[in-house]
């Protein structure tokens, strides 16, 4: 899945975490991190510290890959 926005971002955080049976508070615990938080990344409308989605990452026991774009014709200032 190639997350390019926070909506994709957030989705993919929901997706796992319901994929784990996890609540947003459960992950919030986890991830120490207030359930808020955890809401915002999911629905997209947070710009959040990025030690922050590291920690939510890992509470996942996900990781973060960076790969090259596999369509270079892109605007940046879409995002």
């Amino acid at each position: 899945m190639g997350i390019r926005s926070n909506k994709d971002f957030g989705a993919y955080i929901r997706q796992a975490r319901q994929k784990q049976s996890m609540r947003q508070i459960d992950l919030a615990k986890a991830a120490s991190v207030r359930q808020a938080l955890i809401s915002d990344l999911e629905n997209g409308v947070t710009s959040a510290r990025l030690d922050t989605v590291f920690k939510v990452l890992a509470a996942l026991k996900l990781d973060l890959s960076i790969t090259d774009r596999i369509k270079a014709n892109f605007d940046p200032t879409a995002y």
